[in-house]
């Protein structure tokens, strides 16, 4: 039975491949000639194929042989590698880290991270993929990877999502439109402009279209309190909130990160509630009139993801810069990833933050909650909590 073939068979198939020579295989492995041979035999036997051809001086792999070889190879290699893996976490010394992470966290967050981190941990190793958000949480989930850094996305069973910091969204356009002169933009503005934009797989699409957790930085305390009616509720009818669960579970423990991010986007429901409102009350001037209800406020953002019909949509942030720098549109992008990617290069393409009301990505770290972290995961962590709000980053950043 197939059952029966054990990583030896493997090693002494791969050392007779090697060596083109039953006799300097053995010698190779530290084994007889004949019991070489054996297990070469028992090999051939259960597979039910000869793997090598012989002749009296020479023995070369045969077809099936030569399609299996590589195969071969690569299960030594995974068992030789689970085995390092498996000493070194038991001495919490070493090991590998799966990482799954979105782009301007790999390229701006991570890489001074590791720097240190390898100096002090020679023996471990890293694996870094880039994910978007859904992506991040699923590979989590699927246990692809020991822990994500990316947005939010939707409330999975057995994920923990931990607030690391937060960088505000803006426009990113040519530097010879007219945006580019401004210091900030409404998001009312946008509906006028040829639009392109990340698909809806991605996180930054699902904030703007108000799914999962945002938070709105610039509307204090006392401007909510203006915004709010009498009677508590929002001026414009009582947008609800759509907050995930682990954020509202983590508010009820006390956490005070939840409980700030429950406050904000509070404020900036209302915000939008207000500029609504506005916006209705001014068509209903114009139309009392005998106007026509035209751009700007008119057409402010009622329904964002209506407005905003991306003339392309990709998955990709270099390709969207690619867009915007051929003039077929603008786009929308948190910072980090418009000035961490380098792709807001002065003098060809602008980064304009976005106001009325400002909204933030929120990155976090997501784990699983039934699943513990090695040792060297954990050192790795507690590095990029640490040392990721020392850096000096191209991008205005909100810790915590």
């Amino acid at each position: 039975m197939l059952s029966s073939i054990s990583l030896r068979h493997m090693r002494v198939f791969v050392a007779v491949a090697d060596h083109g020579n039953f006799t300097a295989a053995a010698e190779a492995l530290g084994v007889t000639p004949s019991g070489l041979t054996a297990t070469i035999r028992q090999f051939e036997d259960v597979a039910g194929a000869s793997l090598f051809d012989r002749t009296t001086r020479h023995v070369s792999l045969s077809s099936t042989g030569a399609r299996f070889l590589p195969i071969a190879r690569r299960l030594i290699g995974d068992f030789e590698e689970a085995l390092g893996d498996l000493d070194a976490l038991s001495k919490g010394i070493g090991g590998t880290i799966r990482i799954a992470a979105a782009p301007s966290v790999l390229t701006r967050i991570l890489p001074g991270v590791i720097r240190a981190f390898v100096a002090e941990h020679p023996d471990a190793r890293l694996r870094l993929d880039e994910r978007n958000a859904g992506e991040v949480h699923e590979a989590v989930a699927r246990n692809e990877a020991d822990f994500g850094i990316a947005g939010e996305w939707q409330d999975l069973p057995d994920i923990a999502f931990s607030p690391l910091f937060s960088d505000r969204f803006g426009v990113l356009c040519r530097a010879d439109h007219p945006f580019a002169l401004r210091t900030a933009i409404a998001w009312s503005e946008l509906a006028d402009h040829a639009f392109v934009g990340l698909g809806p797989e991605s996180g930054t699409r699902a904030m703007m279209a108000g799914r999962g957790h945002w938070a709105a930085g610039a509307t204090g305390a006392g401007e909510a309190e203006k915004m709010r009616g009498s009677d508590g509720a929002s001026g414009a009818g009582g947008v609800e909130m759509e907050l995930s669960p682990s954020v509202r579970h983590a508010a009820a423990l006390g956490r005070r990160e939840a409980q700030k991010a429950l406050r904000t986007a509070a404020a900036a429901d209302r915000a939008m509630d207000r500029v609504g409102k506005l916006a209705r009350e001014g068509r209903a001037r114009q139309q009392d009139r005998g106007g026509k209800a035209t751009g700007g406020q008119g057409n402010a953002i009622r329904d964002l993801v209506a407005q905003l019909r991306p003339i392309v949509e990709t998955s990709n942030t270099i390709t969207l810069a690619a867009m915007v720098s051929e003039g077929v549109g603008i786009t929308v992008l948190p910072e980090l990833a418009a000035r961490g990617g380098d792709l807001a290069v002065p003098g060809e393409l602008a980064f304009v933050p976005l106001i009325e009301p400002i909204r933030k990505r929120p990155i976090g770290i997501i784990t699983r909650q039934s699943r513990s972290l090695s040792p060297i995961a954990r050192i790795f962590l507690a590095m990029v909590i640490e040392q990721a709000p020392k850096m000096d980053l191209p991008a205005a950043i909100e810790w915590g």
